[in-house]
């Protein structure tokens, strides 16, 4: 008992000692050299046993990450932005080896197959089955669900090709269609028919409308073109390999009325809107359209010939009439709201319209009115609102009458002012664009 007490250390610590024998002394030993061995067998299992984490061998991939939405084309091979958290999209640059396709490359990713089929499928030009040595696949990741939203084909030779997903499935397009833009001009003169005076001059049958709408400020088709007038239009083709087909773009415009000219010159403003204005850079549209008789009427070979001849008289009263056949479509000649439905004693309406800057329209001897239409119930610039009835006599007429303040004003005599103009930073590049349009309008 006396040698055991003789072998146990005292140890102190401040006022205070404590007595460890050797057998604790020996287990906390023991102990360390358990926990430093413990941790250099975990150590060397992380290193030999887990696998290397590093891009497959087979190809490239460079990852990136984008904030803006998926509107311009993708950053070429080795430029990618730095990937940042909270970004909604991933764009994956790839460089296949030859002879892959994309449902291995899908695979690889994790992409499900029906992706790649809905790619050959969408884009059977492209040939995407087979893809070229050294081309460039560029895949752009939705962040939430790992899906694709994008794919380009970068192609060293040839066309390239982008499939972009929308709410119907996968778009393709190919950038042969930039080599294959074209503008012409096309010349022609009235005849009975509007619209068949359009087709006959080879204007493509979607301008016909475009054409109506530019001019719907200045020009009443229905009575101010004559049988002789000229008109001419310079417009750009797109061959677009999409399910819309061929997309057209009108550049300028001119149509000679009775001696008078119109011209209207296409211009894109700094917001990105195109827009038409006239030789001085001042916008076609105004706050009122020239006539109430709905430009649609006119859009089809058949129609247009059904409601000629169409003529307008203005009357004692204050208003004009026009004298068309029963069931024509009238429209809003500007925005507003409805402030009045009144029936007559033949069953025949009158539609009042309320517009800014203490203007208004009456609208009167409709057969009907558009469905749900109601007092109160606003109205957009050339908004159908109703079709013209039969008077005394089985005559078909609209009755239309225009006030200011109450009072009533010659509607066909009223000037509006322009709604905008060129800003005047553009000025110069509007002039030369104007410059290019009527050239190219008078065989430049």
């Amino acid at each position: 008992m006396a040698s055991g007490r003789a072998n146990k250390t005292r140890v102190r610590a401040k006022n205070t000692s404590y007595t460890v024998s050797p057998r604790r002394r020996f287990r906390g030993r023991h102990l360390f050299l358990i926990l430093v061995i413990v941790a250099t067998a975990f150590g060397a299992y992380r290193k030999v046993v887990r696998p290397k984490t590093h891009p497959p061998p087979r190809r490239a991939i460079i990852t990136a990450a984008v904030s803006e939405q998926i509107d311009t084309a993708p950053q070429a091979a080795g430029q990618g932005a730095k990937s940042e958290a909270g970004e909604p999209f991933e764009i994956h640059r790839l460089i296949p080896h030859a002879g892959e396709n994309l449902h291995k490359i899908a695979k690889d990713m994790g992409i499900p197959e029906d992706y790649p089929n809905a790619w050959l499928s969408a884009c059977k030009s492209a040939r995407l089955d087979r893809l070229d040595e050294n081309a460039e696949l560029i895949l752009v990741i939705n962040r939430n669900d790992r899906l694709p939203v994008e794919l380009v084909y970068l192609r060293p030779r040839g066309a390239s090709y982008t499939l972009r997903k929308n709410s119907a499935g996968w778009e393709c397009s190919s950038d042969e269609a930039a080599g294959e833009e074209r503008a012409r001009t096309v010349r022609g003169v009235w005849s009975d028919s509007f619209y068949d005076a359009c087709i006959s001059s080879g204007l493509p049958a979607p301008l016909v409308s475009n054409i109506a709408d530019i001019f719907s400020y200045d020009i009443d088709l229905a009575s101010d073109l004559k049988e002789g007038d000229s008109f001419a239009v310079f417009f750009q083709e797109f061959s677009i390999q999409s399910s819309e087909g061929k997309q057209f773009l009108i550049l300028g415009a001119e149509i000679n009325a009775s001696g008078k000219v119109y011209q209207a010159f296409g211009f894109q403003l700094p917001d990105g809107s195109w827009d038409y204005f006239d030789a001085k850079g001042a916008s076609l549209k105004r706050a009122f359209i020239k006539t109430p008789i709905s430009n649609r009427w006119f859009l089809s070979s058949k129609t247009s010939i059904g409601i000629k001849p169409l003529s307008k008289s203005l009357r004692p009263s204050p208003g004009t009439g026009y004298s068309v056949p029963k069931g024509t479509r009238v429209c809003a000649i500007g925005d507003g709201f409805v402030s009045a439905i009144r029936k007559g004693a033949r069953g025949n309406f009158s539609i009042e319209i309320r517009h800014r800057g203490g203007y208004s329209s009456l609208y009167g001897n409709l057969s009907s009115c558009s469905r749900g239409l109601k007092r109160g119930s606003s109205v957009s610039q050339a908004e159908v609102i109703g079709s013209v009835g039969a008077a005394g006599g089985g005559k078909a007429y609209l009755d239309f009458r225009f006030y200011k303040d109450g009072r009533p004003v010659n509607f066909q005599t009223a000037d509006f002012t322009r709604l905008k103009s060129v800003p005047k930073t553009l000025e110069q590049d509007f002039e030369k664009s104007r410059d290019f349009c009527a050239a190219a309008l008078h065989g430049g």
